[in-house]
């Protein structure tokens, strides 16, 4: 039950031929650009007409890949503008290593006086976005794209990082007619393929005899010595090229529905990792087949583990602040607060350092990795058993296999006896086993001192609560008036100190003004906005208008007021991908409600409990009146995180039971 979740994000691809239909470049047909809208999803904004992709490799002196793709694109309205940019992810380490760019073509096609008219992406359109230190994307703008246009590009890539061959998307969020993906690899090298999505390819394998010719100058041994020729000569090589083409028909466009982490993650797509080469002559080379082998891997770079043990930097100055504890539990916050106050997060994530820890701690600024390894450094001087533990941030995807690429964010692990700590020192607002919603991804890997790893569950198990006391005077004029508090614990803490604890009050205030539509607030207090390990709590006084239905003598009141679910979030008539709550979570609405001045009671909704199956979820509507009014208590848990598809029909239910039930209405009579 571990990976209960795993198969989820992995298909089956179908091996079975197909054929292959045919579309050439730069020949755009006037019904393309006259189509009004897609044949199998009207409501789109646009579509792939198709997409085509092509790996294979080149040698000369060492192994490279190619990576064409070729696209066609429908434009059928405005929403659809948005394909006018297009953004290819390029590995740019440094001079004399980076991925190169080169061939692109790419045209906009219009129909104007009836005929196809032909506009192309000229030099001043194209341009380079920094994503991190080592990742850019190279864009390319499409001219006079409106309803109507056809886009169509191609490019190539060119890169030595045969590691890792790109992934290929056959799915978007967009409808795509016909996509086809053809690798070809030669005998020497093996790779693994690796797949996501629902959706399933049709996959057709064949092999040839083909040859590449390489240069070389001999070498000539004279004595000891090594004497070169100094003339080039050429041999060629014949070997088996095996060739693998996938295909797609009709995919539907990806929607994004609510609770999903990432979309991205159940995208229908491939990739490709070296898992061997065999080059003639040469022994078996085998290459990152396992977690230990990444974890290993990664421990020796000069970015990652040398920085873990490098210590005199920061001994003076954190010595004085261990000898004011005595017990490792005390030490271990000490230090973690020690560092969150000490250095700044400067944005940047990243499974390695950029500038060192020396710099970092130095400059009191940092990215993801140099924060949280100078935490555990710290951690691990003062004797206390801390370990960095990579991970992929939400936006970032989850690696399914063992893969060097597959992270960018690190934070740490500490054992205190029974007890095992999360920490995140990037985040001033985290607290020991409470982490920003980024890094709640699944699972991330511990990594020790001597290259061994273990997965370790990054998804919470503390339930999180928020918890509202209301007092409501109801008037007879259409308005009410009252007083709210709201208290926030764990997660829910850290997503409100996150979003408001730096905002200024008064625009804080504003926006909840905002939210509930024609309210004043007014009186408003706030306490532990900063303190990390209390609730934080709100108070305000309020007053809103308009605030319920009064159609004669009688008043119409929805018992939760502007509390009230009114929306259910699952809408579709089937998922695919599961369900992610981040963390558990427990809300509770303790409401009393005055009424005004010659009304009673007519009517009042029925007490209800709903429930979902295996105890993962409950709702709770509990209502009475009392002599002085109306009492309400409403409680809402969802004890689980992630939730496979097959609960998606439960919760729709359950969802629609708890909004009805939060939307109906006590009815007040005059006496």
């Amino acid at each position: 039950m571990k990976h209960l979740f795993l198969f989820l994000a992995i298909f089956s691809l179908i091996s079975f031929g197909t054929h292959a239909q045919k579309f050439d470049f730069g020949k755009v047909s006037e019904e393309e650009i006259d189509e009004k809208q897609h044949p199998l999803d009207p409501e789109a904004s646009s579509a792939v007409l198709y997409k085509k992709a092509k790996t294979y490799f080149e040698y000369d002196n060492q192994w490279q890949f190619v990576h064409e793709v070729e696209a066609r694109i429908k434009i059928y309205n405005k929403e659809g503008l948005d394909r006018a940019t297009v953004a290819v992810p390029l590995y740019r380490p440094g001079a004399g290593s980076n991925e190169i760019f080169s061939n692109l073509k790419a045209f906009t096609y219009n129909l104007e006086g009836g005929k196809v008219s032909k506009d192309k992406v000229k030099n001043d359109a194209k341009f380079e976005e920094d994503v991190s230190d080592r990742w850019v994307f190279q864009k390319f703008t499409f001219p006079n794209v409106k309803e109507g246009s056809v886009l169509e590009y191609t490019y190539r890539i060119t890169s030595p990082y045969i590691n890792s061959l790109p992934w290929v998307s056959f799915q978007e969020s967009i409808p795509v007619n016909f996509v086809e993906y053809t690798l070809n690899i030669p005998e020497y090298l093996g790779y693994k393929s690796y797949a996501k999505g629902f959706f399933p390819l049709k996959r057709e394998e064949s092999t040839k005899l083909d040859q590449f010719t390489f240069s070389y100058v001999p070498r000539q041994k004279d004595g000891n010595s090594a004497i070169s020729s100094h003339k080039t000569q050429f041999s060629t090589v014949r070997y088996t090229l095996y060739t693998t083409v996938y295909t797609g028909e009709d995919i539907p466009k990806l929607v994004q529905e609510e609770y999903v982490n990432n979309i991205d993650n159940y995208k229908t797509a491939i990739k490709h990792e070296l898992e061997w080469t065999k080059m003639p002559n040469n022994p078996l080379r085998t290459y990152s087949t396992t977690w230990e082998d990444v974890t290993k891997t990664i421990l020796k770079r000069d970015r990652f583990g040398k920085e873990l043990e490098k210590e005199r930097y920061f001994k003076s100055e954190i010595t004085p602040v261990l000898q004011r504890y005595s017990s490792k539990e005390e030490q271990t916050q000490a230090i973690f607060e020690f560092v969150k106050n000490r250095i700044a997060w400067n944005g940047f994530y990243g499974d390695h350092t950029i500038d060192g820890v020396e710099k970092a701690y130095k400059n009191r600024s940092g990215n993801i990795a140099e924060i949280n390894l100078i935490l555990t450094s710290m951690l691990r001087s003062a004797g206390i058993d801390a370990d960095p533990v990579l991970l992929s941030t939400k936006s970032n995807g989850i690696p399914l296999f063992p893969t060097i690429d597959g992270f960018n964010y690190v934070i740490c692990q500490v054992e205190l006896g029974n007890k095992t700590l999360l920490l995140d020192a990037a985040n001033k607002y985290s607290s020991p086993n409470i982490l920003p919603t980024r890094a709640l991804n699944w699972y991330g890997r511990v990594v020790r001192k001597d290259g061994s790893s273990e997965e370790v569950n990054l998804l919470s198990s503390i339930m999180s609560k928020k918890i509202t006391n209301m007092n409501v005077q109801v008037h007879e004029n259409g308005s009410i008036e009252g007083k709210l508090r709201n208290a926030y614990t764990d997660q829910f803490a850290l997503d409100f100190r996150q979003q408001y604890a730096a905002e200024e009050e008064t625009k804080y205030i504003k926006s909840l003004e905002n939210k509930y539509v024609s309210m004043n607030i007014s009186d408003y207090k706030s306490q532990n906005k900063t303190d990390i390990y209390k609730p934080v709590v709100e108070d305000f006084s309020f007053v809103k208008e308009n605030a319920y239905d009064k159609i004669g003598d009688k008043i119409y009141i929805q018992p939760l007021f502007f509390l009230a679910t009114s929306k259910n979030p699952f809408i579709s008539e089937t998922r695919e991908y599961p369900i992610d709550f981040s963390y558990p979570q427990s809300e509770t609405q303790l409401v009393n409600i005055t009424l005004p001045e010659g009304y009673q009671v007519e009517s009042l909704p029925e007490s209800a409990i709903l429930q979902l199956p295996d105890e993962v979820g409950e709702f709770k509507f509990m209502i009475s009146e009392n002599q002085n009014g109306i009492q309400l208590s409403v409680s809402s848990e969802i004890r689980a995180t992630l939730l496979p598809s097959l609960y998606y029909e439960a919760l729709k239910k359950y969802y629609a039971a708890m909004v009805e039930k939060q939307t109906e209405k006590i009815v007040l009579s005059k006496t």
